[in-house]
């Protein structure tokens, strides 16, 4: 681990907190998503960072997972919450990031985007040595209530560790005492409350653009397939990847892509992260900043200005 991990972190957070700046200007009805996807990961990479997840942007009902794939021609419409979600790392330190745009700034909407905004400050106060996560959870729960909503239950916070985006604990969006571990120095978490005024939890929708390598396999794969392989391996890692990077890196021919990554899925060389939709498909607003408990036990707001 790195001698200057927290520096690390705090590199990755301001890679991330630019990569948002520029997708609140160009948010605009009518622009694509691809090129908003596209110019918001160049903007961690201009800023000395690795990307360590493809951006997501999520509308409405989406509450996560949705990322621009290739050729995408997704538009952002009239009005609605699209939910923008980054990642950057510095030698595998994490910053985890996300924050909702009230498209037409519609006042009932807005709500949402409040709700998260108040629920994720009250976690960051919260967020000390000795608090148990379920504490963090309780007063997400409550804030997102005061403003008449749910919390997205079967979503939360996690954990991260160096190259690794989900790494074991959860911060629940309400108190579940199941998750009674205790803060600590040196921890590291991604705090992301999600508010909606539908059921209060997700499904899995059809699709998935969102990719991650699991684990090599040596018996029944073809030369080829085991080339391209080891392509994705050794440029994405353990880390989430979008098949536009594929395409962007020339790993892959672009015809053959869809049919790779199929049959890497079939062989669990690969899974994926299918786009997560509220089960009334009611808006969801989604607000995180990665916060760190340095080895003082000081609490550091990576991705907050």
């Amino acid at each position: 681990m790195s001698s200057n991990y927290i520096q690390d972190y705090i590199k990755a957070g301001n890679a991330a907190i630019a990569a948002k700046k520029l997708a609140k200007k160009l948010v605009k009805p009518g622009e694509s998503f691809l090129k908003i996807a596209n110019r918001c990961e160049a903007e961690i990479i201009k800023n000395e960072c690795e990307l360590s997840f493809p951006i997501n942007m999520s509308l409405n009902e989406i509450a996560a997972h949705y990322s621009p794939p290739i050729d995408d021609q997704t538009i952002v419409p009239e009005k609605g919450l699209l939910k923008i979600d980054v990642g950057a790392h510095y030698n595998g330190f994490i910053a985890d990031s996300a924050f909702t745009i009230n498209i037409d700034e519609d006042p009932k909407l807005q709500n949402y985007v409040e709700a998260a905004k108040e629920a994720l400050e009250a976690a960051i106060e919260l967020f000390n040595p000795g608090i148990k996560l379920y504490e963090i959870g309780e007063v997400i729960e409550q804030k997102i209530k005061n403003r008449g909503l749910k919390p997205i239950t079967n979503l939360g916070g996690h954990e991260l560790k160096q190259y690794d985006l989900h790494a074991g604990p959860f911060i629940p969006n309400y108190k579940d005492m199941v998750h009674n571990q205790i803060l600590k120095q040196g921890d590291a978490y991604a705090c992301e409350p999600f508010a909606t005024s539908g059921a209060g939890r997700v499904d899995n929708g059809d699709h998935a653009y969102i990719f991650r390598f699991l684990k090599r396999v040596k018996k029944n794969i073809s030369y080829e397939h085991l080339g391209y392989m080891n392509k994705i391996e050794n440029n994405f890692g353990r880390l989430p990847f979008s098949p536009r990077w594929i395409e962007k890196n020339n790993l892959i021919p672009k015809s053959k892509i869809q049919r790779i990554l199929e049959f890497f899925l079939g062989k669990k060389i690969i899974g994926n992260y299918p786009i997560l939709i509220e089960v009334l498909k009611k808006p969801v607003a989604q607000e995180e900043h990665t916060i760190i408990l340095d080895e003082k036990g000081k609490r550091i707001v990576t991705t907050r200005e």
